[in-house]
């Protein structure tokens, strides 16, 4: 056989290759990539392989084999942005109309799969509580903000925006239990630091806030939540020196600016103080056997290593409360609130977010006419109302709003509460 021969039969055979290649070719599905960009942009579809349709014989097989070979790819997702679009529109919805925990299980269910919307979802979230707040619409703000931290209890974000919303509506002390919240899940120096600077900035509005008003027993109860809360500083102890200073407590006070002289911060300050007092700041002349005319005793309960003391309503029936200097407010369990038909007289001041024991809790705080404390007849006292277990003979607890409208002294030899108004 030539040469010239084979190179014939080669040539032929090439392009019977080359044409049967090309109709396969033609008879294979798209890729999955290529399906993705149809997906944006499609075209109208053909007819599909339909027996009852008088097509060609070519036609109906390559539609039948694209539809067998579809059914085995992988369904295609909507592309990532625009998914992204609708959990974030979902979202905004949500909270529009107030559907607070199906707002919230969205963002958890985004935050578990590590989604690229989660951003956006916490800066929507962070506006609608600010939003809550200069609205004044307390009752969604706290329901919101429940739900949130229900969850991510350790969000320093949204425990900051916390603390502005009681700053704002008076809750003092109750800002300070939130700024400890916001210190201990402070896991990295930028938040630490962030904390610090605002619960400082904080304490030093308040501060001339009680010296404007030269109220010095609000001022004084302050520092000591603060200093109970674990959160005092050397500028904290000097203003409260200043404050019982203020008060007419001048040798309290030498012994604590004393304490001050050597402090790197309010050393200069302290030793300053001292220098304008009649009293010299190296040897302060200090009386114990001086004590405070305390002008009311009351029995105490003692209960493990705490103590419950009554308190009487406007119908004379008893409340056993916990003494808890740790607590910014009064509180009582639901239960006891409503047996004891507090509630009929009592006027309700909206909800509130609460930190206990427990964690942080939702309560409903009430303003109550008449309370008596001992002598003391007590006058529009908020309470707290919230689900929390107590002692079965205890109905609450005695917070720092009650206890810091005197000064006080647990006298646990006697088992005795000595209060003065002064």
């Amino acid at each position: 056989m030539t040469t010239r021969f084979l190179l014939f039969i080669v040539f032929f055979a090439g392009l019977g290759i080359g044409w049967t290649g090309n109709a396969w070719f033609q008879t294979v599905p798209s890729s999955p990539a290529s399906s993705i960009a149809d997906d944006v942009e499609s075209t109208p579809p053909r007819r599909s392989a339909d027996p009852t349709f008088e097509g060609s014989t070519s036609d109906t097989t390559q539609a039948a084999n694209t539809q067998n070979n579809a059914a085995l790819q992988p369904p295609v997702e909507l592309p990532t942005a625009l998914a992204a679009a609708s959990v974030f529109d979902a979202f905004k919805n949500l909270l529009s109309e107030r559907l607070y925990q199906d707002a919230i299980s969205l963002y958890q269910e985004q935050d578990k799969q590590n989604s690229i919307v989660v951003p956006r979802l916490k800066r929507s979230l962070l506006s609608e509580l600010e939003l809550l707040t200069k609205a004044q619409r307390y009752d969604d703000f706290s329901a919101l903000i429940d739900q949130f931290l229900t969850v991510y209890y350790d969000d320093v974000e949204v425990l900051l925006i916390l603390a502005d919303f009681n700053h704002a509506n008076g809750n003092y002390l109750e800002v300070v239990d939130v700024y400890l919240l916001a210190r201990t899940y402070a896991y990295n120096d930028q938040d630490h630091q962030k904390v610090l600077n605002r619960f400082n900035a904080f304490a030093e509005d308040i501060d001339r806030w009680y010296t404007r008003q030269e109220d010095w027993l609000s001022l004084i109860s302050f520092y000591s939540h603060i200093n109970t809360a674990g959160l005092m500083t050397s500028t904290h102890q000097f203003r409260l020196a200043i404050a019982h200073l203020q008060n007419g407590e001048k040798d309290f006070a030498v012994t604590q600016l004393n304490l001050l002289l050597g402090d790197s911060v309010v050393g200069r300050a302290a030793a300053q103080a001292l220098d304008n007092l009649e009293t010299p700041s190296s040897a302060p002349v200090i009386d114990n056997s001086l004590t405070p005319d305390y002008t009311d005793s009351i029995a105490l309960q003692q209960i493990g290593n705490q103590y419950a003391v009554t308190l009487t309503d406007n119908r004379q029936q008893n409340i056993n409360l916990l003494i808890d200097t740790g607590a910014s407010m009064t509180a009582m369990t639901s239960a006891s609130f409503h047996a004891r038909g507090i509630s009929a007289e009592a006027v309700e001041q909206g909800r509130r977010v609460f930190r206990t024991a427990g964690g942080v809790v939702m309560g409903t705080v009430y303003n109550v006419a008449e309370l008596r404390l001992g002598s003391y007849q007590l006058e529009n006292t908020q309470i707290a109302v919230i689900d929390f277990p107590t002692h079965r003979e205890i109905d609450g607890l005695l917070g720092m709003n009650i206890l810091g409208q005197f000064r006080f002294q647990i006298d646990q030899e006697n088992s005795r509460l000595k209060l003065s108004k002064q």
